[in-house]
């Protein structure tokens, strides 16, 4: 009797808006879709969607989602000339997209921590405000975002409440100075480092080395300077 193959479900794709634009520096923007078909979808902070719109279908990491009004924020970093970050450089409202998920992709917190950190680059403030979002009252948030200087007053403007480093000759170094001059506090943490994926690896060992105890670590790398 031969083999069957199973197929994988067909993805359900959603109908959505553009809403909403907003310009957090010259290369970090705000955009928020809205519809129908949005309200009473399930989202955890850290889950990811795929947006599908003219020739790109890509993942993105919501930075919030109001489910009862059925609307859905990203953060976008406006760089390189592919498909996707050309049609976020030029979204303009009114225009139609469609988006399957959302799916795992980074944990959420587990508990409630004392104290959280987060490090990452541009490709992850909308992970970053999203899981901070998450965060029950009370617990100390720290953290650094790497930008280039252009770039500096993205985190202000949407309010997220991390300290910007900034880029240096080679990306990451300014997350592990920063580190570097950062002391931990104690009790019981939870760390994300996000990202570049050398960088994501340095500054994991970099805080491994530093021996925190009562801590959940994790990690997600979003990109590679290798192309991978």
């Amino acid at each position: 009797m031969p083999p069957t193959t199973r197929s994988r479900p067909r993805p359900q794709f959603r109908s959505a808006t553009v809403v909403e634009v907003q310009d957090l520096s010259p290369r970090v923007r705000r955009i928020r879709f809205n519809g129908e078909e949005l309200q009473g979808i399930e989202w955890t902070a850290g889950q990811k969607i795929k947006l599908k719109g003219g020739d790109f279908f890509r993942s993105y990491t919501p930075s919030a989602v109001d489910s009862k009004e059925g609307w859905m924020d990203i953060i976008v970093f406006l760089h390189g000339n592919g498909p996707a970050s050309q049609w976020a450089a030029r979204a303009a409202v009114g225009e139609r997209l469609e988006l399957t998920g959302p799916s795992k992709s980074v944990d959420g917190p587990d508990g409630v921590p004392q104290w959280a950190l987060f490090l990452g680059d541009e490709s992850t403030i909308g992970l970053a405000y999203a899981l901070i979002q998450a965060l029950p009252d009370g617990v100390e948030v720290l953290g650094a975002i790497e930008l280039d200087s252009v770039d500096a007053g993205a985190l202000e403007a949407l309010g997220l409440k991390l300290n910007h480093a900034v880029r240096g000759d080679e990306h990451g170094d300014a997350l592990l100075t920063w580190l570097e001059q950062t002391s931990l506090p104690t009790g019981e943490g939870m760390i994300w480092v996000s990202g570049e994926a050398i960088s994501a690896r340095a500054l994991k060992q970099a805080l491994m080395d530093r021996g925190p105890e009562q801590i959940q670590f994790k990690m997600k790398a979003y990109w590679s300077r290798k192309g991978h």
